[in-house]
């Protein structure tokens, strides 16, 4: 997986906090409010303790310890709630994903797949980075015949700017075996369906 946005150093939630008592403050608002008082140290351990939490995750190691597997079919793990932020405009979008893969000798177990997902996406990126990323290191760890990830998300950035109109934008990553086999893609794209 690569980290595309890294981050060079640990957060400073003091400075956080202060930064956006000032962005408050040069918004037009008196931050001695009573409501707006702990503002800015809330939003930065916000960021610091879940939107960012991502970057203290190695995402492999929170996939866990593979274990062997001799069977070929495919696995699938629907519907696995998230949110991330993007970094264009630091807003958040939330949304489902659909995470698969064909066993060539390993496999792992579910709860690692959700974790993996938080790795990912408790980081600055984009929804498209985020699918291949997530493929890419089932790819990386496990080495199957193939890795899926589509995800369905609303970002309130088009939502609540720009056009201001709610939408779902779907992205896929269909990797190994996935990328030439439309039926397996199939069953990934209709087992990403919302019942």
């Amino acid at each position: 997986m690569t980290n595309r946005i890294p981050r060079v150093r640990d957060a400073d939630p003091e400075a956080m906090a202060a930064a956006i008592d000032t962005f408050l403050q040069a918004a037009g608002f008196d931050t001695s409010n009573p409501h707006l008082r702990r503002s800015g140290a809330r939003v930065a351990e916000a960021w610091a303790a879940d939107l960012l939490e991502g970057y203290s995750a190695s995402p492999a190691t929170a996939l866990g310890e593979p274990f062997p597997e001799t069977a070929d079919d495919l696995v699938l793990v629907k519907d696995i709630e998230f949110f991330s932020s993007c970094p264009h405009h630091l807003m958040p979008y939330q949304g489902r994903a659909t995470i698969g893969y064909v066993p060539d000798g390993l496999a792992i177990g579910f709860s690692g797949i959700v974790r993996l997902l938080d790795a990912v996406a408790h980081r600055l990126t984009l929804q498209e980075w985020l699918t291949r990323d997530v493929a890419e290191t089932l790819m990386q760890v496990l080495a199957p015949a193939g890795a899926a990830c589509v995800i369905d998300a609303v970002p309130m950035c088009v939502f609540a700017r720009g056009v201001r109109r709610p939408c779902r934008i779907e992205s896929t990553a269909f990797l190994g075996c996935f990328a030439d086999d439309a039926d397996l893609r199939r069953a990934v794209l209709d087992g990403s369906q919302r019942s």
